[in-house]
């Protein structure tokens, strides 16, 4: 255990801000730790990362402005830096002021360093072997483990600081049938509530098995339309797509006219992930899709300023280097209604099971259109057929929204690169290339 480092740094830079922009600054601070493992069938390499960053926003001369840096004495230089450089006039945001003394966030007094990563290549190994009858075998596995500290001031008297802890990983497996071989990466991360918990490694082995082996069949889709049901994945990376939507000004187009009955919502809500965001704004639950419309939208300090409304909680900062952006934090599928996951299975009387992608999800939220391409089975009865080498499913986002027909029991969360999550989803109807 170490104690906490800037302090000090921290509340001389409070007062430089203050006296260069008084009433109208924010400073960010965060330092990461990792500890990461890469291993492979003939190799087992440790590593450990540190990164340090600063970063500064405030209103000189009619501009917001902004600097970064990776101490706090390079961030003095770089205020001068950035203030030098032409900008547009823009007004300071609503600086978030200190939030209620039961909410507030107490920066911690000393800091743990990231264990080691488990050790689960021969596990995972041995159950991909057994997943796919033999026909993959694990490549690689590299996993990670991460703990980040952020704090958060400014000159409305906020000083917050929150800490994060994860672990995820990296998955590569290669397949051979015949002369025919194909290889599958699969990012994972585990759910970090209350701490990390470790891979479902059984589960990850069936998820890999199936993305390495099922391109290897030249089935094509038997069918040019019919039921679809989706994996987790699958429909996590159909969401993830449709992020640019929950920040625009205009909302995307009608999923269909009268009363719905969709059996999922669209919430984010990260508030099991930290109390603030990258912002100092306390974190909460936006309901963004139900019942057939739009119901929400994702504001940050900046965009609330320009809209006119509250800040809902979502200025993330994927990088200390960057100023802070309205983005989802913990996006996923919400069953209003949820079954087995067998119980969607049954009810598939001529369709596709989407098991994998096989290239990034296309959409066009202007044209209202949508382009899938993934690997799977082909479903009668309820019963699995054979599988599909590779699909397409294409058609409008409004009518897919409006169609999905049931959500099962199992969903789970996907790094991409925010968090998405998604149970397996039934889609009463679909067009397939």
């Amino acid at each position: 255990m170490t104690p906490p480092r800037g302090e000090g740094a921290f509340a001389a830079l409070r007062n430089v801000l203050e006296a260069r922009a008084p009433g109208a600054w924010e400073l960010y601070r965060k330092s990461a730790d990792s500890r990461e493992l890469d291993a492979s069938a003939a190799l087992r390499r440790q590593s450990a990362r540190h990164e340090e960053g600063w970063a500064a926003r405030w209103s000189e001369s009619g501009s917001l402005r902004f600097a970064a840096a990776t101490g706090p004495d390079e961030l003095r230089l770089a205020l001068d830096e950035a203030a030098a450089i032409p900008s547009a006039p823009e007004e300071p945001p609503d600086w978030p002021g200190p939030p209620a003394k039961a909410a507030k966030a107490v920066a911690p007094t000393a800091v743990a360093s990231p264990t080691e990563p488990p050790e689960l290549f021969d596990a995972l190994a041995s159950a991909l072997s057994s997943a796919s009858r033999g026909e993959a075998r694990l490549v690689g596995l590299s996993m990670r483990r991460g703990r980040v500290e952020e704090r958060i001031g400014n000159a409305a008297g906020l000083d917050v600081a929150q800490a994060q802890t994860s672990l995820d990983g990296l998955a590569t497996a290669s397949a051979r049938r015949g002369a025919r071989a194909h290889e599958s990466r699969l990012f994972f991360r585990c759910d970090a509530s209350p701490s990390p918990t470790e891979p479902d490694v059984n589960a990850l082995a069936r998820r890999l098995a199936d993305a390495a082996t099922l391109p290897l069949s030249d089935r094509p889709t038997p069918f040019s339309s019919g039921q679809w049901l989706l994996d987790p994945s699958v429909a996590a990376a159909l969401l993830a797509t449709l992020a640019p939507a929950l920040r625009s000004k205009r909302p995307p187009r009608r999923a269909g006219t009268g009363p719905a009955s969709i059996p999922v919502r669209i919430v984010d809500d990260a508030t099991k992930d930290a109390p603030f965001d990258g912002e100092g704004v306390p974190t909460r639950r936006v309901v963004l899709f139900d019942g057939g419309e739009w119901t929400g939208r994702l504001e940050d300090l900046r965009s609330a300023k320009r809209s006119g409304r509250q800040p809902t909680g979502h200025g993330v900062r994927p990088s200390f280097r960057t100023p802070p952006r309205a983005a989802p934090r913990r996006l996923f599928f919400e069953a209003s209604d949820p079954s087995p996951a067998a119980a969607l299975l049954a009810r598939v009387k001529r369709g596709l099971f989407a098991s994998a992608v096989t290239a990034p999800v296309r959409v066009d939220l202007d044209r209202d259109r949508y382009e899938i391409e993934f690997t799977g089975i082909s479903v009668v009865g309820g019963r699995a057929q054979g599988e599909v080498g590779g699909a397409r499913a294409v058609g409008r986002v409004s009518e897919l929204l409006r169609r999905i027909a049931g959500a099962a029991e199992d969903r789970q969360f996907f790094a991409l690169p925010f968090l998405v999550g998604s149970p397996t989803l039934l889609i009463e109807r679909a067009s397939f290339e």
